[in-house]
Parts: C-alpha cells; structure tokens; sequence
C-alpha cells in the first residue's frame, strides 16, 4: 500500500505534523494504521517514559517483579525501543496529564545483550548524522538538522530537524533509504523541541524543565512575567530556546493565587499604627507597604490589615512584625568652593629670611623692601601673579620694623643716611658684641 508523499511540510505544531516515512528500498510507504484506542484491560498497567523526546505512555506490564526507573524494552506503535518505568499506573508517583490510552506492551527487562546492541545503535547514530548532513548540504535545503534516533528494533532511523519555510525533502528520504537500506521517518520539531533534545542545564542550576517532567509545551505569554514582577528584558526571562522560560507559565496559577490576597496600589487601607494608602505589594512574602498619613512609610503583613474606618490615630506604636521607616530629610548639595579660597587654602613653601652677611664676604640678594614691586609675573597667568603678590606681603609683614641698610625706618632708598650720634665727622661707635672679622 502506497500514499503520496506531500511535497512540503509546513513548519506546524509537531504533534499535529504528519511524518513521511520511506521504506528500505526507497518506495514510498504509509505509516502503519494506527489500532483502536484502548483504556481498560484486566492485565497490570505502568507508565513508561521512551525515546528521545521523553515521552511518556501507559504500557501493558505483564512483568512479577521490577522497580522504579528499571529499563525495559517494550513494544510501541514506533517498533522496538528501550523505555524506563515510571511508577504503576494510578500509583503514588504517577505523573499527572498521561493519556489512559495504552501505547503497547512492555515485553521484558534490558538484559546485558540489549545493552550492547543498543551501544552499537548509538554509536552508528553518528556516522547516519554526518551523512544526512552532507547530503543536505549538496542538495542546499534550507533545514538544519537536529538529532538522530536508531530504535532499538533498527527497523526505523527518525531524522529530527529544524526548518523555518517549505523544505522539498523527498529526494533526502530517498538517498538516506538507499544508504541505510531500512524505513526513513523525518520529523520537524520547533526551537523549544530542540533546546529539549539538546538542552543540559539552565541558569537555575537545574536541568531543563522540558527535559526533565514537562510533557506539553504550553506557550507563554509576557503578561506572566508582570504578574510576577520579573524583569521585562527578554535576555534575562529567556531560556534556552530563546522563548520565555517555561516556569513562567507552571508558576504563573500560584502567582495568580497569591495576588489575589493583596490590595490594589492607592488603595486605603488600615494599619496598627494608623491609616495610608498602599504603594507597593510583594507577592511572595505577602507584605504590603503603607505610606501613612504623618509620612512614614510600614511595612505590614497582609493578614494584619485593617479597615481603614478601623485604624488608631496615626503615631501608635508599631506592632510585632511591622516595621516602620521614618521619612529621609532632603539633601542638601554643598556648596562649591571660590576658586580664590581654594587657592588661598592650599600649603605655600616658607622662605627662610636672609641673614646680615659677614664680614668680607658676599651675602645673598636682600629682598626688596615694602612697596618696591617686584618682577612682573608670566603674562595671561593671574594665578601666578596673586601667589606672587602674597609672597611679597608675607616677605614685607618679616621686615616690617627692621630698617633697611642705610636708611632709618620707613625710608626708601633714595632716602639720606643718619648723621652718626658723636657729630658730624666722628667715626662710628664701635660694635662691642661684634665678633672679628675673618678672612681681612
């Protein structure tokens, strides 16, 4: 019996997408009718998870005695694969959301030559990747493939593939059935599909949710993600399939649950140590923060609350367990520094004072005395000429009161010198403290 192989696949919901398959010798082939429903039996059932993409199905299980998590081989409507056991059906652990359809039958415990076997598929998985891959490339489909998965049995190699537009892939199927010599199923799957078969760990710490127990992928929306006050930067609330991360939506019903315990924002409400408005909510503490009518601001849990009519005066003292934050003062911005203060604040160098020069011998330069300028500064440099000017002012404030040479207190230098105490014409006295000179 042979059907007409589509010539496109649409990049649809993969459970809703049909697969093609291809028999061994290239000769288009229609999956296998599919058997009635059944969902009661007198025969012991368990919940097996199989293949590649986890799944999970109730199975006939005609086994005495296993355990939880044994690996089993069991006949599916895919063939022969190698699955492991849940729990029993209707038993403690069993998942919630499995289908009561029966999918097949578990036929015995994996034995050590169905490990090896089942080694030697895995290992060939690679070279069926590699050649897929090149034949696409030389054919230039507009797909990248995903995965590869040999079942157990080996009478069927499911090809997994990513595509944003139609893909012809007919010509494919038909080189991997003339290479492999065994039935060809290709199956598209989207982005979340892929981080689920390829996917480890996410930022969490924990392994992937699509990977590890959720068995639908549920969309999910941004309104999720302000319910529960997450950041709204796609980089950060995207996982590894670059969609909004799945607990999004599995932790979205208790969120939801939570919110509705608390007041809305403005709302008045009453408290313990008065009556405000509320202006922020935390959904996973329960805490609600009231602004008060004198100004402060509590923090109140959300089973404290009162009616607002119900409040004491404002100025109670708090409660156990609330906590009240007093109103911060405005601050004040300092005021900036004249650039004159700054310079005047800044250390200036002493300059030790000359002393008399001694006898027969040159001294240092005497500096100028009070009101003589002195060198004129660097041109369009006003910050050097007022360090100038206070040096001047500090070397004047030091001989201030001694008489400069040859002159009496005050006098410039153009000043006459003082007649000597003994008359004109009398030599001077003679300096008594003076001591001799050296070198004459």
């Amino acid at each position: 019996m042979s059907a007409d192989i589509p010539a496109a696949v649409e990049p649809l919901d993969p459970a809703l997408a049909e697969p093609v398959i291809v028999g061994p010798e290239g000769t288009e082939a229609a999956p296998a009718p599919a058997a009635p429903a059944v969902t009661e039996t007198d025969r012991p059932t368990a919940v097996v998870r199989y293949g590649a993409m986890g799944l999970l199905g109730r199975f006939v299980n005609p086994l005495e005695q296993w355990r939880c998590n044994q690996r089993v081989v069991i006949k599916s409507d895919r063939g022969q694969e190698i699955g492991a056991v849940v729990c029993k059906w209707g038993g403690c652990g069993s998942p919630g959301g499995v289908p009561p359809q029966i999918r097949g039958e578990v036929l015995r415990t994996l034995t050590h030559a169905d490990e090896v076997e089942d080694r030697h598929l895995h290992e060939g998985e690679q070279r069926e990747f590699a050649f897929c891959r090149e034949r696409i490339q030389a054919r230039s489909l507009p797909m990248k493939l995903v995965l590869v998965e040999h079942l157990f049995g080996g009478d069927r190699i499911l090809f997994y593939f990513v595509s944003e537009t139609r893909v012809d892939f007919r010509a494919l199927v038909r080189d991997l059935a003339h290479e492999f010599q065994t039935r060809i199923e290709m199956r598209q799957i989207g982005v979340r599909d892929e981080a689920r078969l390829l996917g480890d760990y996410e930022r969490c710490g924990r392994p992937l949710c699509c990977r590890a127990w959720i068995k639908e992928l549920e969309p999910v929306s941004m309104k999720m993600a302000k319910v529960q006050k997450a950041t709204l930067d796609p980089t950060k609330i995207s996982g590894r399939c670059g969609r909004l991360m799945c607990c999004l939506r599995f932790e979205h019903a208790t969120y939801r649950d939570l919110a509705k315990n608390l007041p809305r924002k403005n709302s008045l409400v009453g408290t313990a140590v008065g009556r405000g408005k509320v202006v922020d909510t935390d959904i996973v503490s329960q805490m609600v923060g009231v602004l008060l009518e004198n100004g402060n601001r509590v923090n109140v849990p959300v089973e404290s609350l009162l009616p607002p009519d119900a409040a004491p005066p404002a100025g109670t003292p708090a409660a156990a367990g609330e906590s009240v934050r007093e109103p911060e003062p405005p601050a004040e911005e300092p005021e900036e520094e004249a650039p004159e203060s700054r310079v005047a604040s800044e250390p200036q160098p002493e300059r030790p004072a000359p002393g008399p020069p001694a006898t027969g011998q040159p001294g240092p330069p005497v500096p100028p005395a009070t009101g003589q300028p002195g060198p004129p500064g660097p041109p369009g440099d006003p910050e050097h000429r007022r360090r100038r000017g206070r040096r001047r002012s500090r070397r004047g404030g030091r001989n201030r009161g001694r008489p400069p040479e040859g002159g009496a207190p005050g006098a410039g230098p153009d000043a006459p010198p003082l007649p000597s105490p003994g008359g004109p014409g009398s030599p001077p006295p003679a300096d008594r403290g003076s001591a001799p000179s050296q070198g004459t």
